[in-house]
C-alpha cells in the first residue's frame, strides 16, 4: 500500500536534474569567488543557542555538552553535541567566515556576514509539535523570525540587494523527529492512538510545503531538506522499549518514518520540477545512519547502541546529558553523544557523505557538485 502510494507522487528524475542542471548554471557568474550565507532552520540537531534565551526543558548549555568544540573553548554553547553539529561541519566546508549566530542572540548583527541560525530543540513543523518541553520554536515561527531578518536588511541594503543576497544564500532544513518523537508518539498523549500514520503524514507533507512555498514567496531558492533517521534505534527508544523490545530498535516507529521520507522526497521532486530557479537537495540521513549502523566498525565506530554521554541507573539512556552525567572518554568511537544526538565524528562523516555522496545519501546530487554548479 505505501508503495503504491508514493509511486502516485513520484515525477521523473531526468528532467529535474536537466531543469536543475540549466538553472544553476546560469547564476554562477552571480556567485563567483563569494562565500555563501546560511539562513538555517530546524531542531535540536542544529540549534546552536536559540534556546538559551527561551523558557525551556530543551536546552544544552551545561557541561559537558560542547566539551570538543574548540571555538568555545570546550564550553557549552547550547549545541547538543560534544562538538560541532553537521551543520557546523557543513558551514566550515563552504569556508565561511562564521557560524552563522542563533536568531536569538543576534544583538545588533543583521546577518549579512554569516546569515542566521532560527533552530530551536523541541522545534517541528506542526505547531503543537513538542509542547511537553513548554518553551520552543516551531517552523511557523521560525519563518517569522526570517520575516524579520529579511526586513532589516530591506532597511539596511534596500528592496534590490537584500533580495539578491538571500537568493544566493543556502537554506538548510532539519524538522520532523520530533513530529513524531514529541506529538505522533509522546507517552500517553500521543496521536498514535487515534490517527493513521499515513493521515498523520500528509498533515506533516502539507504543512511543510505551505512553509516551503513561503520561504520561497520570501526569497529563499537554494534548500539543503534533511530526511528523518531510523530515531527508532537511538538510544532515547532503545532505552524506552527496552522492556518491549529488549533493548532492540522500535521498528513500528521506523516504518513510519520511512511512510514520511518517501513523501517528503516525492514534495522535493515536485517543487524541483514546478518552482523556477529553485533548488532542492534531499538529504537522506535514514539512509547513511543505517548503513553506519550496519557496518559501523568500517566506519571506525565501536558503540552505535548506546550514548557516550549517559546517566546512571535504569534510566542510563533516558535522561538528558547534563552536569550529573558522565561520558566516554574517547568521544570518536561513539556513534551518538547523548541518547538523542549524533556526535561530532558522526556528524563529520554525515557531511563527507552529503558533500561527495552518490544519490543515495543526497538526492538530486551531492552538495559539492551543487557548489560548483552555484559557483561558491
Amino acid at each position: 500500500m505505501h508503495e503504491s502510494m508514493a509511486a502516485d507522487h513520484h515525477f521523473s528524475f531526468v528532467p529535474i536534474f536537466s531543469f536543475l542542471l540549466s538553472l544553476l548554471t546560469t547564476i554562477v557568474s552571480c556567485n563567483a569567488g563569494k562565500v555563501p550565507r546560511f539562513f538555517i532552520f530546524g531542531d535540536s540537531l542544529v540549534d546552536t543557542g536559540n534556546n538559551n534565551y527561551i523558557f525551556t526543558k530543551a536546552k544544552a548549555n551545561v557541561e559537558p555538552n560542547g566539551i570538543d568544540f574548540a571555538p568555545s573553548g570546550g564550553r557549552p554553547t547550547g549545541r547538543f553535541s560534544n562538538g560541532k553539529t553537521f551543520l557546523d561541519v557543513l558551514v566550515d566546508e563552504f569556508r565561511a567566515a562564521c557560524y552563522p549566530p542563533p536568531y536569538l542572540g543576534l544583538g545588533s548583527n543583521d546577518g549579512t556576514l554569516c546569515g542566521v541560525n532560527y533552530a530551536s530543540a523541541g522545534g517541528g513543523i506542526l505547531n503543537d509539535t513538542g509542547s511537553i518541553f513548554i518553551g520552543r520554536i516551531n517552523m511557523d515561527e521560525q519563518i517569522g523570525y526570517y520575516c524579520a531578518t529579511r526586513q532589516k536588511l530591506i532597511s539596511s541594503l534596500g528592496e534590490e540587494k537584500a533580495s539578491e543576497l538571500l537568493k544566493n544564500a543556502i537554506f538548510p532544513i532539519v524538522l520532523a523527529s520530533n513530529d513524531f518523537l514529541d506529538n505522533y508518539y509522546t507517552p500517553i498523549i500521543g496521536k498514535y492512538k487515534y490517527v493513521p500514520p499515513e493521515v498523520y503524514v500528509e498533515q506533516l507533507i502539507e504543512r511543510y510545503k505551505l512553509q516551503l512555498m513561503r520561504l520561497y514567496n520570501l526569497d529563499a531558492r537554494s534548500f539543503i531538506v534533511w530526511n528523518v533517521p531510523a530515531i527508532g534505534c537511538m538510544p532515547l527508544e532503545r532505552g524506552l522499549n527496552y522492556l518491549s523490545y529488549g533493548g532492540n530498535c522500535d521498528e513500528e516507529m521506523n516504518r513510519h518514518v520511512l511512510i514520511y521520507n518517501r513523501r517528503l522526497k516525492d514534495l522535493i521532486n515536485e517543487l524541483n520540477s514546478k518552482l523556477p530557479q529553485v533548488m532542492v537537495l534531499y538529504a537522506d540521513i535514514h539512509h547513511m545512519f543505517d548503513e553506519v549502523r550496519h557496518s559501523y566498525k568500517h566506519y571506525g565506530f565501536e558503540v552505535v547502541d548506546a550514548a557516550c554521554c549517559k546517566n546512571e541507573g535504569p534510566i542510563v539512556d533516558l535522561l538528558p546529558c547534563g552536569e550529573k552525567s558522565t561520558y566516554c572518554q574517547d568521544r570518536s568511537k561513539y556513534l551518538f553523544w547523548d541518547p538523542y544526538h549524533p556526535s561530532e565524528a558522526a556528524n563529520i562523516l554525515m557531511v563527507e557523505r552529503l558533500m561527495d555522496g552518490d544519490d543515495k545519501n543526497i538526492y538530486p546530487f551531492n552538495i559539492r557538485r551543487a557548489m560548483k554548479l552555484l559557483g561558491f
